[in-house]
């Protein structure tokens, strides 16, 4: 998948969470050490989506607002 600051296998680096979203969402926060934040290279895209180190989608979403949900979930 193509990201703005490159392609998913490399957010994933380092057994790292992956939070791709259409729009900024920040950098992490507390979490940044767990969870690389990045963007759709593609404007057209509107879904976000936490990708979990091995690759698989552990949540999905058309609008962001629950993102911090899914975050508390599966990051703590």
């Amino acid at each position: 998948m193509a990201l703005e600051s490159g392609r998913l296998h490399e957010a994933l680096r380092g057994g790292r969470f992956a939070l791709i979203t259409p729009r900024p969402y920040g950098d992490g926060g507390a979490r940044a050490e767990r969870l690389a934040v990045e963007r759709w290279a593609s404007g057209s895209r509107r879904t976000t989506v936490l990708v979990r180190p091995d690759g698989y989608a552990a949540w999905a979403s058309d609008s962001a607002g629950p993102a911090e949900t899914a975050l508390a979930t599966h990051l703590g």
